[in-house]
């Protein structure tokens, strides 16, 4: 962590989610969860989904891409009327849209046609806020101009409020609401599947019984990523967890300073004119965070004694005089954020965003099954690999011998092929929800296949893995693209070059590791393969290491590198499940030896 990061705690995300579906399930009301908040993250996305939302709220198109191209299936609802030039896109990736304009739901017609589809959309009244949506006394004449198009179905009938003018939610509002939905179903003869009273801001009028009745959806994001805390300002629903989401900064200065600026005053960067009391002489610290990447105003430090002054574009001002202990350079100083310091965080380039999961510690000796084709199950066992890990304070079992397999449980597997990587990322995605991929080896095996192909090569073990070849045996959502690291490339093929550039998988080259270290790349990529996931599985083939003699690994990483990656593999604890290919009864007894040693220093082997 070199600069301000946002720490998203996925646990909290998916508790908050389940307490508000589990909730509104009793009054017959199914949530969407928005995740705008996250930039479409799709980490928090699963999260939610986990939690039991029905679907995902999204209004940015390169969020909801990034949904879709992470395997998330689930019904995704645009929250926003789309650009013309964008409508089309709105047909093919998203399930229901926010519609206000007639000409823009008449263009929607027009091409879901052409497409041979029909289009849900939720026509959206405006019941005083003053945002989108059609004045209530033009829906009648609005909905028999849609009732006349083929391309799309009104499905739903839906309000915003409190987004713009700050109107509330009340029984009066939304019982308006349901009655234009009455009319609508009585006009067009069909039943609504959604009356979507709007979002987190409903749920006081839920929690108090007196959200009216026929309301059947509700759009949360707030109370999910927040816990409620602008939601519900005074009485705090109990069974929410706040802080999901939490910034922190690197102090880089700390001095005493007087508290009134010395000079004649004027405007500072932003037009303002500050003003400023005098209360003496005040430590004074420097966060290196500002105005740029964050609504400073939205800012609550969760320290005792610390306040904020004020900021520049880079640079956060904060009074530490009071804080006990004071900080010093370098510590990091921690805040909670308002829905709209969170939205500016995460949308800054600058702040590293850490989704994390919770971590469920388990004690005594860990486990580790072994599976093997032949060949490499004799490799195996000459090299006594059961007995060195059950030396490593490891528990070798078969997994029939285990009624259900516990969280410290360890996969290794091992075979012949990198064919075999498939099978092992197979029953990792059986045993998580959401885990990562470090793929050490020299290709990316993410080669498009041909179209009559049956079995799968080697080169595409990665592109069926990651659902690029559009064929069964994809992974996701377990397995996202973007928790999947390749360390040590050397070999592309100019389509399988393109595939990666186009996919959201990171790949270290040669080139890249040779630039950067060893230590560094690895660093990263356990950073990526653990980003919101409950682990990360590593495939590793002996191709990849330059062993002396050689000719397969020529070019390769080094021993000592291949040993360095695999120790802080290790020392991460991330670890839960291993691969390793090309162990024949041709591989070279020194090689193979020496591939046993690897995993024995991803398995933590150490010298002392």
């Amino acid at each position: 962590m070199s600069g301000p990061q946002v720490a998203i705690d996925l646990g909290r995300i998916e508790r908050n989610a389940r307490t508000i579906v589990d909730r509104c399930a009793l009054s017959g009301i199914k949530v969407f969860g928005v995740t705008k908040g996250t930039c479409g993250m799709p980490q928090v996305a699963r999260a939610m989904l986990r939690g039991g939302v029905a679907g995902i709220a999204e209004s940015r198109f390169e969020n909801i891409r990034r949904l879709r191209d992470s395997g998330i299936n689930a019904p995704i609802m645009l929250l926003r009327s789309p650009p013309m030039a964008r409508i089309e896109e709105v047909v093919r990736t998203v399930d229901i849209s926010l519609q206000s304009e007639l000409a823009t739901i008449r263009e929607l017609s027009r091409i879901a046609e052409r497409m041979g589809r029909v289009h849900d959309i939720m026509l959206m009244i405006d019941l005083g806020d003053l945002r989108e949506g059609i004045w209530p006394n033009d829906l009648i004449p609005t909905v028999e101009q849609i009732l006349a198009l083929r391309g799309v179905r009104i499905a739903g009938i839906g309000t915003n409020l409190g987004c713009f003018g700050a109107i509330m939610p009340t029984q009066e509002n939304l019982g308006q609401l349901v009655a234009h939905a009455y009319k609508t179903e009585r006009l067009s003869g069909a039943r609504l599947d959604w009356i979507s009273g709007g979002a987190s801001s409903s749920l006081t009028l839920l929690l108090e019984g007196r959200l009216p009745a026929g309301i059947n959806n509700l759009r949360v994001g707030e109370a999910i990523l927040q816990g409620g805390v602008e939601t519900f300002r005074e009485t705090p629903w109990a069974e929410l967890e706040p802080d999901a989401c939490r910034l922190t900064s690197d102090i880089i200065e700390v001095k005493l300073k007087p508290s009134r600026p010395i000079g004649q005053s004027g405007y500072d960067a932003f037009g303002n004119q500050p003003v400023f009391a005098d209360d003496g002489d005040r430590l004074r610290a420097i966060a290196n965070i500002g105005r740029e990447d964050v609504l400073i105003e939205g800012l609550t430090p969760i320290a005792k004694g610390v306040r904020v002054l004020g900021a520049s574009s880079d640079h956060l001002l904060l009074d530490v005089t009071d804080a006990e202990p004071p900080p010093a350079v370098g510590d990091r100083v921690a805040f909670r954020m308002s829905y709209g310091a969170m939205l500016l965080a995460m949308t800054s380039e600058y702040v590293e965003k850490a989704p994390m999961h919770d971590v469920e510690d388990f004690s005594g000796r860990k486990m580790v099954s072994i599976s093997a084709e032949p060949a490499a199950a004799c490799i195996l066992a000459r090299e006594a690999t059961g007995a060195r890990l059950e030396a490593m304070n490891f528990d070798v079992v078969e997994l029939a011998d285990i009624e259900r397999p516990p969280s410290g449980l360890v996969r290794l597997t091992a075979g012949s092929d990198r064919r075999i990587a498939h099978k092992a990322l197979t029953a990792t995605a059986r045993a998580t929800h959401s885990f990562g991929l470090i793929w050490i080896d020299s290709i990316a095996a993410l080669m498009p296949e041909d179209e009559d192909g049956i079995d799968l090569p080697e080169c595409s073990v990665l592109a069926r893995a990651l659902g690029l070849d559009h064929k069964p045996g994809a992974l996701q959502p377990q397995l996202s693209p973007e928790n999947v690291v390749i360390v040590g490339l050397r070999h592309a093929d100019p389509a399988e070059a393109r595939v990666l550039k186009d996919s959201r998988v990171c790949a270290f080259t040669m080139t890249d590791i040779d630039a950067m270290g060893m230590r560094d790349v690895m660093h990263e990529a356990i950073r990526i393969a653990t980003s919101g996931t409950q682990g990360f599985h590593v495939s590793y083939s002996p191709d990849v290491t330059e062993f002396a003699g050689w000719a397969a690994g020529s070019g390769g990483i080094t021993v000592r590198e291949t040993h360095q990656a695999m120790e802080a593999i290790a020392l991460s604890g991330g670890l839960l499940s291993m691969d390793v290919s090309g162990l024949t009864s041709a591989l070279e007894p020194r090689i193979a030896t020496d591939t046993v040693n690897f995993v024995m220093s991803a398995f933590g082997k150490r010298i002392l």
